[in-house]
């Protein structure tokens, strides 16, 4: 029980990461959830977890490689083949090399062993975490390429070399010959049963689909299992698990090429479990962090050994190390690449900087130095083991600020070029068009159907446009409304138009609200003043109403009210001052209100035809959106991949009305 309710608070902290995030956009998400994962172990739990360190490989590297592969783009990697493979070959072999060395001469108490150990596991980038970035600042759009490139190959060769030396310092014995002998026949090795095993899995999908059997869910729960199956295998048969997952993965995204109803719907669902096991495994790697970093700084703070402010000192000179060393990697590259003399020195150093500090220690890092075993092959505990994990975690935090804060300073604030944003307006414009011709198509009888349709493609709007300041126009005009309609309501009451006790109640609502949201002592003095009574109606009295006319009195009230509403937004709106569709949207939702309000009792309301137009609404709003995109492409206003996902939206847009109708 105790585990369970561990699982579950530890997923409602992923959870709560995000939405921290949402308040604190400056810090990043992995150092909320670091410390979130510390705040866990200060709650009163009766649950200690030990964490297994095969198991850890297993549960957390093993899908987010293979997802990965399953993402890679694959153009990409051989356009950019030289400068990925030097990044992901090259700079990890020297880094195990140079970062090994330095961190032993640095620190004698760490076996040479270990050390290289820890710079194998300091040596792969995490692009999830550089991707994370791109919401403050943009990465050059070939860098992140790049990026994504070395942290899909590195986190091999990086775990490869972790894995080599982890076992010369469990055995005590290393020989480079043997090594690079082995290194070579496992990783091939890995390759080929990856591949075998994801030609194997495609045999038996076909020969479940030859028996009917086109289940969703069954595919699904197949595609889950087989990072998890073939990385087992992979180390039941002695070769590498990680590059067998990554070549799983890579094969894995040949796969959606014969286009059918049940391959286009698992693809969908694949999307969408993908990406929730992802964000749930990115999130608990670094909960996991918080979570043993407690105990970690405790051992560390109480060793005789190392002083607290030097332990400190060392994560800093080791994380000067590692990117010192890509930076001086990424010059060389430049160099090597033959860059035009007429570029300016300043360019080149600039290109470095960010190649360097776009370089992010996170997942297979942490992951990595967990895995690190509790005990030597003769019983006795894996040396400076906790030290380790506690630089690897410096490390992390460190190249995390340095990203989060220094990265901005070259790159600036804007989230997007100039060419993107000019195409996110042409989208607007579409979903625009698309508001105009559903307008254009509003009867009496389909309007509340239409309004329905109509608001959600104003969401979307909004939701493109992104403004900081479109809160504000929301609160100003639900200010507005609750204003016309007081003073509707107090006009009404001069002409007699509606019953007193009615609109006492009335405006003593929105007056409570006004003063609730303004301030305003006017409001809460004036509910209704008295002597306004005594002038309109000669002496107070409560006007003696039965249940029925006192809610044909109130509808009437609300009629009056919503149109005088409608009227003034309408009014709004043709001055063109304010937010068009924050103004359309209470436009929408205050004529579907009218139309209720007026509805006679003998009209029937059918929900099932309700539905039905809904639907063929819903289908002309997007046969309308599907021809504005073909229009905006033709004529240059976006891009070929800006073309892709909107249709690809439509797509899903279009399964979702084909599920509803059955």
């Amino acid at each position: 029980m105790e585990l369970f309710e561990f699982i579950l608070l530890m997923l409602a902290a992923v959870s709560l990461s995000n939405l921290v995030n949402r308040f604190i956009p400056s810090v990043s998400v992995p150092i909320i959830q670091i410390v979130l994962g510390m705040l866990i172990t200060w709650l009163p739990l009766h649950f200690e977890l030990e964490l297994n360190p095969e198991l850890f490989l297993l549960l957390f590297i093993a899908p987010l490689l293979f997802n990965d592969g399953r993402h890679a783009d694959k153009e990409a990697l051989w356009k950019l083949k030289k400068p990925i493979l030097l990044l992901a070959l090259g700079l990890v072999f020297v880094t195990v090399a140079v970062v090994g060395y330095f961190l032993n001469w640095l620190l004698p108490v760490i076996p040479l062993a270990a050390s290289f150990a820890l710079a194998a596991a300091l040596a792969p980038t995490d692009a999830v975490a550089v991707g994370a970035l791109e919401q403050k600042v943009k990465i050059p759009h070939q860098t992140m390429q790049i990026l994504e490139g070395e942290s899909l190959i590195n986190d091999a060769s990086g775990l490869v070399s972790f894995q080599f030396a982890v076992a010369a310092m469990i055995t005590g014995v290393f020989s480079f010959k043997t090594a690079s002998i082995s290194f070579i026949s496992i990783s091939l090795g890995g390759v080929v049963l990856g591949l075998l095993l994801t030609l194997v899995k495609y045999g038996v999908v076909k020969w479940l689909r030859r028996l009917g059997m086109e289940n969703v869910t069954l595919h699904m729960l197949i595609e889950i299992l087989t990072p998890f199956v073939i990385f087992m295998a992979a180390e039941e048969l002695g070769v590498n698990g990680i590059l067998a997952v990554v070549a799983a993965g890579i094969a894995h995204s040949f796969g959606y090429k014969k286009m059918n109803p049940e391959v286009a719907k698992l693809r969908v669902v694949s999307k969408s479990t993908w990406s929730v096991i992802v964000f749930v495994l990115n999130g608990l790697v670094f909960l996991l962090l918080g979570t043993q970093l407690p105990d970690i700084i405790q051992t560390i703070w109480n060793s005789a050994e190392i002083g607290n402010l030097k332990v400190i000192m060392y994560t800093l000179l080791l994380t000067a190390a590692v990117l010192g060393l890509r930076f001086i990697w990424a010059i060389l590259m430049d160099m090597v690449e033959g860059t035009k003399p007429r570029d300016p020195w300043r360019l080149r150093v600039k290109k470095a900087l960010i190649l360097s500090l776009s370089g992010v220690r996170g997942t297979i890092t942490l992951a990595s130095t967990m895995s690190l075993p509790l005990f030597l092959s003769d019983g006795t505990a894996f040396p400076a083991r906790d030290l380790i994990i506690f630089l690897a975690a410096g490390v992390i935090l460190w190249t995390l600020l340095a990203s989060n804060y220094l990265l901005p300073l070259l790159l600036g604030k804007e989230t997007q070029t100039e060419q993107e944003e000019e195409e996110v307006q042409a989208k607007i414009e579409i979903l625009r068009n698309v508001v105009n011709g559903l307008n254009e198509l509003t009867t009496d009888q389909n309007r509340l159907a239409i309004a329905q349709i109509i608001n959600t493609y104003t969401s979307r709007i909004k939701s493109l446009r992104k403004e900081e300041k479109n809160d504000k126009v929301q609160r100003a005009l639900g200010l507005s409304v609750l204003k016309w309609e007081r003073e509707n309501t107090l006009h009404a009451v001069q002409k007699k138009e509606v019953n007193p006790v009615t609109a006492y109640r009335y405006l003593k609502r929105i007056n409570q609200l006004l003063f609730m949201h303004t301030g305003d002592v006017r409001y809460k003095k004036e509910l209704f003043p008295v002597k306004q009574w005594i002038k309109v109606f000669g002496m107070l009295h409560p006007a003696r109403l039965s249940i029925r006319e006192r809610r044909a009195e109130l509808a009437k009230l609300r009629i009056q009210n919503t149109a005088y509403v409608i009227k003034e937004l309408n009014a709004l709106l043709a001055k063109g001052e304010t937010d068009m569709e924050s103004v359309n949207s209470l436009i929408l939702q205050y004529e579907r209100t009218l139309l209720l309000l007026t509805r006679n009792e003998s009209d029937t309301y059918n929900r099932e035809e309700f539905d039905i137009m809904m639907q063929e609404l819903a289908r002309v709003g997007i046969q309308l959106e599907r021809d504005n995109i073909q229009t905006m492409f033709e004529t240059g206003r976006i891009s070929r991949q800006g073309m892709k996902e909107m249709k690809r939206d439509i797509l899903f847009m279009e399964h979702d009305l084909r599920e509803e109708t059955g």
